[in-house]
């Protein structure tokens, strides 16, 4: 099946199709399941999709300018290195054992997201809204938080994670033992 700019799809199920290099123009999904799809490179412009499953999907480097994600859910999906800076300031999505390794997310409404059991190595997390967010078992390692608002965000089953409390809201924020002790590691202290 061919995916046509200017288009809009409903309840279609996009299964094994490569969209490698693509763009694709004020596209509408709606509803779609995209299936070990192929979108490594993939360029969607001013695209919508909501209430899409992508499951087993790699999207590594794909880029979404200017589109909307709404109510998706993305799941053992390979998403390295996707600036999802580039969409609008609202995503509502579910990330769910995924590889989300060198993303990053800046001066976003992350309220409604959740990540569960990804893969968040290397990413970049800045000015951004993610109060009340949960990161369920999720590898933070060497994911650099800046100037967020992370107020009751859940980090307790997560790991590796290191954050400035000089430069992050981290009202009510929740850590678990040991991996707490890497917030003091910026304070220039010894614990002994």
């Amino acid at each position: 099946m061919n995916i046509d700019d200017c288009e809009s799809y409903e309840n279609e199920f996009f299964e094994n199709i490569d969209l490698n290099e693509q763009v694709l123009q004020e596209v509408t999904f709606y509803r779609c399941t995209f299936k070990a799809a192929s979108l490594q490179y993939a360029e969607f412009i001013d695209c919508e999709f909501q209430d899409c499953r992508f499951i087993g999907c790699n999207m590594a480097l794909a880029v979404f300018n200017n589109s909307k994600i709404i109510d998706t859910e993305f799941r053992d999906s390979k998403l390295l290195g996707i600036n999802w800076g580039n969409l609008g300031p609202v995503i509502v999505a579910q990330f769910s054992n995924c590889l989300m390794d060198r993303c990053s997310f800046s001066s976003q409404n992350l309220l409604k997201v959740k990540f569960n059991s990804c893969s968040l190595r290397e990413a970049t997390i800045s000015d951004s809204k993610l109060a009340r967010v949960k990161f369920d078992d999720c590898d933070l390692s060497a994911c650099q938080f800046h100037q967020n608002d992370l107020t009751n965000a859940d980090f307790t089953t997560s790991r590796n994670y290191f954050m400035n409390a000089e430069t992050n809201k981290l009202k009510k924020a929740k850590f678990s033992l040991p991996e707490a002790v890497a917030l003091l590691a910026n304070l220039e202290i010894k614990l002994i």
